[in-house]
């Protein structure tokens, strides 16, 4: 069974996460009647574009009661947008059925939210205009897309078979689009993961600075205090240049 996936992951992912809260998972339901002119993954899918509107909106609403994103002078319109960027949303189940003579697909999705994480990150964010304006630009261009595939589906009602063609094919184009986008997020996501595995396997306590480098690459992020951050793994320098610390900011875990 397809189960849609819709993974907004960002340049902001290479911020490290020096939170280790609770998760918070939300959730949320929408049904969708298929259409004379839609397929199960058409509707599937318009389903799960809806499903996955609501729980980010829950999603935004409860970050922002439970953050002190006030603090970072940002809009309620912005914490909804970066949050979003940093969601993952999923699907946990979909059943079909019939709802007189219309067959509906019933789908419930979640998002886990890391409150003190996304409160890390959109204090990072605040002080990094170039940032802001790349999620900006990326969930303005995905919106724009999702705008157009809810249009074209009104569309798609009442068309005729020729009209329902082009139209369907052009609503597929736009899908592709958004799953290229996708595709490209969990390279990165793979890429973290690789990264973070390298560094607490390879870097050891009282390796210099061009000893680490030289192993596992330059660092994908550095801070003032002398860490070194590749994935999820801050590496840590004494004023020597000289490794005293690795933590592993996923699991709260130190390499001794």
């Amino acid at each position: 069974m397809f189960r849609p996936a819709y993974i907004i992951l960002t340049v902001l992912i290479l911020i490290p996460n020096i939170s280790h809260a609770k998760i918070e998972t939300i959730f949320a339901d929408h049904k969708h009647v298929m259409g004379d002119n839609d397929s199960k993954n058409d509707a599937r899918r318009m389903c799960f574009l809806e499903a996955k509107r609501k729980v980010l909106k829950k999603a935004g609403t409860y970050i922002e009661s439970h953050t002190q994103a006030k603090n970072y002078q940002l809009t309620k319109d912005e914490i909804n947008s970066y949050a979003s960027a940093l969601l993952k949303v999923e699907t946990v189940k979909e059943e079909w059925r019939f709802v007189g003579e219309n067959l509906t697909i019933f789908m419930t999705v979640k998002a886990e939210v890391d409150t003190g994480h996304i409160e890390k990150q959109l204090a990072k964010i605040k002080k990094d205009t170039s940032v802001q304006k790349k999620i900006k630009d990326q969930q303005a261009q995905i919106q724009e897309m999702e705008r157009k595939i809810v249009n074209l589906q009104k569309h798609l009602g009442s068309a005729g078979a020729t009209k329902a063609s082009v139209l369907r094919k052009e609503r597929n184009v736009t899908f592709k689009q958004i799953d290229t986008i996708e595709a490209q997020k969990i390279e990165i996501l793979t890429r973290i993961e690789s990264r973070s595995r390298d560094a607490w396997k390879h870097i050891e306590i009282g390796m210099y600075r061009k000893d680490v480098k030289s192993l596992i690459g330059t660092p994908d992020s550095y801070d003032d205090y002398r860490g070194w951050y590749y994935g999820n793994i801050k590496i840590g320098f004494n004023s020597a240049g000289i490794v005293n610390g690795i933590y592993n900011m996923k699991t709260g875990k130190h390499k001794k």
